[in-house]
């Protein structure tokens, strides 16, 4: 039997309730009338959510809750709640298992392919869906994870946050990004048509990033460090940011673009210089002191030099790369040998991981701020940590349909994607209980279908009067006979 909480009526509104006031009540204290219908379509935004089905449509899901599809989709579509309350509240409910000195705060993109011009946002940039240049719209999400005390699969995730990111054309703000007059003004229908605020502008993603991670320190959630990948790792804006809220990153980079020179090398001063000319404007490293990347330092360690660490276990056994790390300081100028304040570890891996043990992949490096005083296998551990919400962005599109919204505007987009975290807050509360008394965490999925399948049995029993053991065997098979899911 499973061994989570039943999914009911009860439970559903134990988790809901705490969450009333984000869709009753604007930020700013205000509401509106008929608040007590946006609450109700609310709830059966959410169950549909849950429920099994390839394709999540306003039509799909309004069906599979008995729902009014018009009332429902005017409710995604254009309500007066607003999605930040959601994301407020869930800064403020994380369970505690959730948070601790061992969790990171993620940031990462999530690419959903369309194949029109006219969902808000969409324009054609990397993909990772497609793993090309495609047709797509990008969210940035944060999230917070905490890894699994022996396995990998059991990370517990909680999502923090999640904004759109709008390419320029999109806002009408640069006239430059237009190839002809037309194009301009296609783009001023579809930005009308979106209902974009007209308060947002184009933001790069490291800056979206930033934001939701300053969103999250302001809720005084309990962490380490900021995990990204080398998209952020490689922004000196954001590691900036990062370092002004006073926030340790853990950052992937590519291993051939940032610049370092060991910590310990000489920093000449600004001002006057030996030889003749202007004098120094900024800190440099001598003329003898060459800057060097990722790719310069892996070469140069013996092989006893590297370090192997165990981080967890993989589904195919230890997950186990060889590291290297040294205390460095980035430069700003490598041409110059210009040198800033940052400094911390760059930690390498040799043998990058890819899951089945069987040999040496491509190097990977990190740059860690602010955690000085750490082990190796701590930081190993941290870098290791932001697979996390890649599988995050797997289980809510493949489970909860996130990438299966039909809408094309601004308020429906940030509405549906904040129900959608706020199942997936509900889906792992219920996982954490799986792992009650030392127990192996389920995955999200199968979690997500023992809900559903509690729920269908107790249904039966309270609306149709059957006994337990019959209401069992009719749920599980219509489950099994109607749904992929069993």
């Amino acid at each position: 039997m499973p061994s989570v909480v039943p999914h009911n009526n009860v439970a559903v509104r134990q988790f809901l309730t705490p969450f009333k006031s984000a869709f009753t009540i604007r930020l700013d204290g205000s509401t509106w009338p008929n608040w007590e219908r946006t609450w109700i379509h609310a709830d059966q935004y959410f169950r549909a959510l849950l429920r099994p089905g390839k394709r999540k449509s306003i039509t799909g899901l309004a069906s599979r809750v008995g729902a009014d599809q018009e009332r429902l989709e005017r409710f995604v579509r254009e309500s007066a709640w607003e999605p930040a309350g959601v994301h407020d509240q869930l800064q403020a409910t994380v369970p505690d298992a959730m948070n601790g000195p061992d969790a990171a705060i993620i940031v990462d993109g999530m690419e959903i392919p369309k194949e029109g011009n006219h969902s808000v946002g969409v324009g054609s940039q990397w993909c990772g869906a497609t793993t090309s240049v495609d047709n797509c719209q990008v969210t940035i999400n944060c999230t917070l994870a905490r890894p699994g005390a022996d396995r990998n699969a059991d990370q517990r995730t909680w999502p923090l946050g999640s904004r759109l990111y709008v390419p320029k054309e999109w806002t009408g703000e640069d006239e430059t990004v237009y190839d002809s007059q037309q194009e301009r003004e296609q783009y001023a229908q579809r930005i009308a048509d979106a209902a974009i605020p007209p308060e947002v502008s184009h933001q790069p993603k490291y800056d979206i990033a930033a934001d939701l991670i300053e969103q999250a320190v302001d809720a005084d959630i309990e962490h380490a460090c900021v995990l990204g990948d080398a998209n952020f790792g490689r922004r000196s804006s954001f590691r900036e940011r990062l370092r002004e809220l006073s926030k340790p990153y853990v950052l992937a980079l590519e291993t051939g673009g940032l610049n370092v020179v060991a910590e310990s090398a000489p920093v000449l001063e600004p001002g006057p210089t030996d030889k003749r000319g202007p004098p120094r404007q900024y800190h440099t490293v001598p003329d003898d002191v060459d800057p060097e990347t990722a790719e310069d330092i892996a070469g140069q360690p013996e092989d006893e030099d590297w370090t192997d660490v165990t981080w967890s276990e993989g589904t195919k056994g230890d997950l186990t790369g060889s590291f290297y790390w040294k205390r460095v300081r980035v430069c700003t100028d490598a041409y110059f040998g210009r040198v800033g304040k940052e400094t911390g570890w760059l930690v390498l891996q040799r043998a990058h991981h890819s899951g089945t043990n069987d040999g040496e992949g491509e190097l990977a490096a990190w740059l860690c701020w602010g955690l000085d005083e750490s082990s190796l296998e701590d930081l190993v551990e941290w870098a290791h940590l932001r697979w996390t919400i890649e599988q995050y962005h797997r289980d809510i599109k493949q489970v909860l349909g996130a990438d299966e919204f039909q809408g094309r505007t601004w308020r429906g987009f940030h509405h549906h994607m904040a129900i959608v975290m706020l199942t997936q807050a509900f889906v792992a509360t219920h996982r954490l209980e799986t792992g009650e008394q030392g127990a192996e965490l389920d995955s999200f999925e199968e979690v997500t279908r023992q809900l559903v399948r509690i729920a269908a049995i107790q249904r039966l029993i309270d609306e149709h009067g059957l006994n337990r053991a019959t209401a069992e065997t009719i749920g599980t098979d219509m489950l099994r006979g109607f749904s992929e899911w069993s």
